[in-house]
């Protein structure tokens, strides 16, 4: 069985620019529609359950039960306990995952609640990325199953995902993952524990993109043993999705796809660029032909970009520019990310509800991080950044990037002052 819609493929014309034919992708679905759903506690596992939930709606079309954070996330707890029983002194451990509930007892807790599934978790090895990515593309291919997931490596951060866009190359039977469509689970407002905040409304990531930010599982386990490397799951890529009883997924050959960039290089991206020819981008990736994010996006105008010199959650460089797009002059309703190399799609989140964007320039980001200086304290030179694995009590993610200046003591030691780019709020070491 094989859930999918085909894009019509076509020559777009946008202004001057005419886009050039392309193959045709395949869209993998879920087998019933996803509705958004976020935990309201501050349990830790609160985001794994309302993405498990998520799940189950996802393939079974399962209601959420009344008061369905407590009842997933009690059923996981006691699930992850029988396996491993405190009264039995040869057995491992009890779990150390958030709130004793891990992805095995998770996985047995939605089977309880939705009878006729089959769930299982799924867990890869940090050398084999290949095959975790072919689990999600394969679950929703076959089955219409979403994928459960971790997000930056967090044990406490988890999404829904409910689409695949995929195009084969029937030479080499490699499927080139050209986007990635999911809904975060966590309390909106709240963080995990690496202080990146969960999401409101659709995330979309691109092919290139996307292996980055799937990482394994390798903080917030457990504060008191954090890395827990002697847990089961630490150090690999899990993924939790549901293929019937006796049916197993087939494997597939698969690699993140970039999208087309807009310019030949970095020389010619700007941040005038990123906010004139931000739709071009879209247009490029085929974002147009995603009618719920379209739509979503119709009355709204690019506006100034911002350029950000992030790092992905194993440390390697991500810079991107940051185009938000407004409503009004301090209204956001999505924001986009467009690689800083040529400009081309590499995310985009379409806001469940706007917030209010009132950037502050550097010059007075750098005010307002000289205001926190102490005695004989001074700033250093700041820039616009993000990291997954950065613990600051600033709400971040690559939608709301931070300033980030270091401080110079006379005592020594490394310090820094940052300061949000959406709303000026500081916090520093």
């Amino acid at each position: 069985m094989s859930i999918s819609r085909s894009i019509v493929t076509g020559t777009v014309t946008l202004g001057i620019c005419s886009l050039a034919t392309v193959a045709a992708a395949d869209v993998f679905i879920t087998k019933f529609p996803v509705t958004e759903l976020h935990a309201t506690s501050t349990n830790a596992a609160g985001s794994f359950a309302g993405s498990a939930v998520m799940g189950a709606q996802g393939f079974s079309n399962a209601p959420p039960p009344s008061d369905w954070e407590t009842f997933i996330t009690s059923a996981c707890t006691l699930k992850t306990k029988s396996l491993s029983p405190p009264a039995n002194p040869l057995g491992p451990p009890l779990s150390v995952w958030p709130a004793t509930c891990n992805p095995t007892g998770m996985a047995l807790a939605l089977n309880q609640f939705t009878p006729d599934a089959h769930w299982i978790q799924a867990t890869f090895l940090s050398s084999n990325q290949a095959g975790a990515l072919s689990s999600i593309v394969s679950s929703l291919r076959t089955f219409g199953s979403p994928a459960v997931i971790p997000l930056y490596g967090q044990a406490d951060h988890w999404i829904a995902i409910k689409e695949v866009t995929a195009t084969l190359n029937t030479t080499t039977g490699v499927w080139a993952i050209n986007q990635v469509k999911a809904f975060d689970g966590g309390r909106l407002g709240g963080t995990d524990s690496g202080s990146n905040g969960f999401a409101a409304g659709l995330q979309t990531w691109g092919g290139a993109t996307f292996p980055f930010i799937y990482f394994r599982v390798i903080t917030a386990i457990n504060i008191n043993c954090d890395p827990c490397t002697s847990d089961p799951f630490y150090d690999k890529y899990v993924n939790m999705y549901e293929p019937p009883e006796n049916q197993s997924v087939p494997e597939l050959s698969v690699k993140g796809e970039k999208s087309p960039g807009i310019v030949s290089g970095p020389q010619g991206m700007t941040p005038h660029v990123a906010q004139t020819r931000v739709w071009d981008s879209l247009q490029l990736a085929k974002i147009h032909e995603d009618a719920q994010t379209w739509n979503a996006l119709q009355g709204g105008y690019a506006g100034p970009s911002f350029r950000v010199d992030a790092v992905f959650p194993d440390g390697s460089p991500w810079v991107y520019y940051l185009v938000p797009i407004l409503s009004d002059a301090n209204t956001a309703i999505a924001f986009v990310q467009l690689s800083a190399a040529d400009g081309s799609f590499e995310g985009i989140n379409v806001l469940s509800t706007p917030v209010k964007f009132s950037p502050p320039s550097k010059s007075n980001a750098q005010q307002l991080a000289a205001g926190r200086l102490g005695k004989g304290e001074s700033l250093g030179a700041g820039k616009l950044t993000w990291d997954p694995r950065n613990t600051s009590s600033l709400i971040q993610s690559p939608n709301f990037p931070y300033y980030e200046f270091d401080v110079a003591n006379g005592a020594g030691g490394k310090k820094a002052i940052r300061v949000a780019l959406h709303n000026g709020l500081t916090a520093r070491d």
